[in-house]
């Protein structure tokens, strides 16, 4: 592990700064006090660099930013544990696994994760203990989601009655420290919240979204229904969690051409967590159990409903639900490879786990791209994802903050 905290010289042997550049080649990069302070092109190091400046070789490999995992669960097992047992964890122990997971995401060429709900006092524990340690990803969290009482994911502290109450939750969250704002505004996985069923009324919604705004926070609305998305962008959201057509008839026949048209025509962005089906079936079936069922009837229909949201010129971004269910850390590379499976291209797929994500948390101008000023995150894998989006499952290196932890 690179330990310099001062300066850094890599040398790319293709360096692509973002998934819209053209014609990646040859690159100096300089990284100073943990951010990209020059970038050079060609191959020559240029002579006004001092040679006794720590030098990495990454000559034979492609150099791109950190991957972005847009909705992760650090406090969260992923081996299929329940919400009961998830809630008996002590503190202690919620902490030391979220900080784990970290470590696990960053190996995987994950640079920065977005945890979309856990408990309060655990997320924003395991933010600052991952933030001090240079072999973890970097968090932002949300603390707990904003849900209805007894709603998913009630468990993790955010129950809100109506909408004063959540908005109350809003400002107690952000002044804890949130870095975006979670409301669930339909049922999902806990029991008796069914994924049909409405969270919030839209006026609940709207000031939940004018409250978000008034403070300055991304809002990121969990949402596993037609309807639940129509409220969600009437009431102003522009970030969509899921984004599912879930029925009580689980037959895959609630897909809505008129919400697809919808969130393209409003710009709203999608975070389609296609990963949790995935590794829900990859488990043998008896593992999985009734998790296993559900899955298999609904999972087919998720990657078609997303097909039909990306033809409708739906934009994404990338995050796999990672902690829940069965989904691991390291699943964003074969989230991307779904997205992909989906009729996105490549370059739109690297967009959704780098620039787009990155915009999407506000923070566009730290995180995304490899370029002056931004904090140098990056990973260097052995061809350009542009061309063979594979290339994302064999990381080379991987470097947050300036830090070579791999």
């Amino acid at each position: 592990m690179n330990r310099s905290n001062d300066v850094l010289a890599v040398f790319a042997g293709r360096l692509r700064t973002d998934p819209w550049a053209t014609d990646p080649g040859p690159a100096w990069l300089l990284i100073r006090d943990g951010r990209f302070a020059a970038i050079v092109p060609g191959p020559t190091r240029p002579a006004e660099w001092p040679a006794a400046w720590p030098t990495l070789d990454l000559g034979k490999a492609v150099v791109l930013p950190g991957l972005v995992d847009s909705h992760v669960h650090l406090t969260e097992s992923g081996d299929g544990a329940g919400e009961e047992d998830s809630a008996a964890r002590t503190l202690a122990e919620k902490v030391e696994l979220g900080v784990e997971n970290a470590r696990i995401a960053l190996r995987a060429g994950v640079t920065t994760v977005a945890d979309c709900g856990g408990p309060a006092e655990a997320v924003l524990a395991v933010r600052a203990r991952a933030a001090a340690l240079p072999d973890r990803a970097r968090a932002v969290v949300s603390t707990p989601p904003i849900t209805s009482v007894r709603g998913h994911g009630w468990r993790f502290g955010g129950e809100a009655a109506d909408a004063g109450q959540a908005e109350e939750l809003v400002a107690r969250f952000v002044a804890a420290g949130a870095d975006f704002v979670k409301v669930m505004a339909s049922g999902g996985g806990t029991a008796g919240a069914p994924p049909w069923e409405p969270g919030f009324p839209q006026d609940t919604l709207r000031a939940l979204a004018g409250k978000a705004a008034t403070l300055g926070r991304p809002l990121k609305v969990h949402c596993l229904s037609a309807d639940s998305m129509r409220a969600a962008v009437a009431a102003g959201v522009r970030l969509i969690e899921h984004g599912k057509f879930r029925t009580a008839a689980e037959d895959g026949g609630g897909f809505d051409p008129a919400v697809a048209d919808l969130l393209a025509r409003t710009g709203t962005v999608v975070c389609p967590t296609l990963s949790v089906g995935h590794h829900v079936l990859a488990v043998p079936p008896e593992v999985a159990g009734e998790a296993g069922r559900m899955w298999r009837r609904r999972h087919p229909h998720d990657l078609e409903h997303l097909r039909r949201l990306v033809d409708s010129g739906v934009r994404m971004v990338s995050g796999t639900d990672a902690g829940w269910r069965f989904t691991p850390f390291d699943a964003l590379p074969n989230e991307l490879r779904l997205m992909a499976g989906a009729g996105m291209t490549n370059r739109d797929v690297l967009a959704a786990a780098t620039t787009d994500a990155a915009a999407a948390l506000g923070m566009g101008d730290a995180i995304g791209r490899i370029a002056p000023g931004h904090q140098a995150d990056f990973i260097a894998v052995d061809a350009d994802p542009v061309d063979d989006l594979s290339a994302l499952e064999r990381i080379q290196a991987v470097a947050r903050d300036g830090l070579v932890v791999r």
